[in-house]
């Protein structure tokens, strides 16, 4: 039930907040990270992230190597999806940070991550 719940709040926020709406994150007049395209890409990956399974689904698995694949490539952009995560977190819940930098991992990326929580600094993403 917290799962549905926590999932019919992120879609009632995708859908609402200006952040979302405008799509992007990032610097007025950068070309941004599309955080509601992040969310929904890893929207599958809620019930692994909240403890429901064990492991990913492969529909995560398949938003988690999108996102790697569209937004993963430079410093920069690592560290607005990060942000865009961070900005989630909160309606989430409380989330295993641990859980966050294995994802990739679980789903076949060769990527570390630290372990995100909505306390991280997401400067530190290399």
């Amino acid at each position: 039930m917290s799962h549905l719940i926590t999932l019919l709040a992120l879609l009632l926020v995708l859908s609402s907040s200006s952040m979302m709406s405008q799509g992007q994150l990032g610097q007025p007049g950068g070309p941004g990270i599309p955080c509601s395209q992040v969310a929904n890409e890893l929207l599958p990956c809620l019930s692994y992230l909240d403890e429901q399974t064990t492991s990913p689904s492969s529909s995560c698995c398949q938003g988690t190597k999108y996102v790697w694949k569209h937004y993963g490539r430079g410093k920069s952009e690592r560290q607005e999806v990060c942000e865009c995560l961070e900005s989630l977190l909160p309606l989430i819940g409380a989330v295993d940070g641990s859980l966050v930098s294995a994802l990739p991992q679980r789903c076949g990326l060769n990527i570390e991550l630290p372990p995100i929580s909505a306390y991280f600094n997401c400067s530190q993403i290399h």
